[in-house]
């Protein structure tokens, strides 16, 4: 009996810490521009020059940026031009070489590579919807994970009644 309550419990502790490896909500566009305080304004008044609908946001600091790469893992529809952090972007596409279509790099950083990067990064083509994940699998999961619980408790409890 005490063999089983530690069995339970380990196992309610197994699901549960699978389960809060959560990474957070991006709350970015899905095209954007990834910049600093040096080239942020410049490269926001050179799409709006042009007429480029694209979002330009500052990063501070290698691990907001690094971050940001993380949710371009599962997020097929985000197109990415770095012209600050270069050096992130590029260590992320090493690792990640299937990516390469849509995290776009400007190493040379000047008005007409920013423009091309822009034109480029907007035309870059986006993910597969029906590849991303469904709302079918996750419940699946969450039922059996349930059930498996249940069937736990049920037994310990009419263990315990006996």
């Amino acid at each position: 009996m005490k063999y089983l309550k530690i069995l339970i419990l380990m196992m309610i502790l197994i699901f549960g810490a699978s389960a809060v490896s959560s990474h957070g909500v991006d709350v970015t566009a899905d095209t954007m521009v990834v910049a600093n305080d040096t080239n942020g304004i410049l490269v926001k008044d050179i799409a709006d020059t042009n007429g480029m609908n694209i979002s330009v946001y500052k990063f501070t600091s290698q691990d907001e940026v690094e971050h940001i790469l993380e949710h371009s893992i599962n997020n097929t529809n985000k197109r990415m031009l770095f012209v600050a952090y270069q050096d992130s972007a590029n260590t992320f596409l090493k690792d990640h070489p299937d990516m390469s279509k849509r995290i776009l790099v400007v190493d040379n950083v000047n008005n007409d590579t920013i423009k091309q990067g822009i034109t480029d990064i907007m035309n870059a083509p986006t993910g597969n919807t029906a590849s991303q994940s469904s709302f079918g699998m996750p419940l699946v999961i969450g039922i059996v994970i349930g059930a498996l619980i249940g069937i736990a408790g049920g037994i310990f409890i009419m263990k315990r009644k006996n």
